[in-house]
């Protein structure tokens, strides 16, 4: 079962950089990270503060590396 939870969470963590990468502003950010978890099914309110944190951490990271000047 864990090993279950850490593919989805590549899989999440995949999602939301590719769309964190085409980020030029911080709602474009939070945008990513909302669509990144229902593109894989997971329903927002189940999401903890602390996953929604390090996702936009993640975000943030992604399009930083792929644009300097964003975000």
């Amino acid at each position: 079962m864990l090993k279950e939870d850490s593919i989805m969470n590549d899989q999440i963590r995949k999602a939301i950089r590719q769309r964190a990468r085409r980020a030029v502003s911080k709602d474009d950010l939070v945008r990513a990270v909302f669509d990144g978890f229902r593109a894989q099914q997971i329903e927002l309110r189940n999401v903890s503060l602390e996953d929604m944190k390090t996702a936009l951490v993640e975000a943030a990271r992604a399009a930083r590396e792929h644009n300097p000047v964003a975000a």
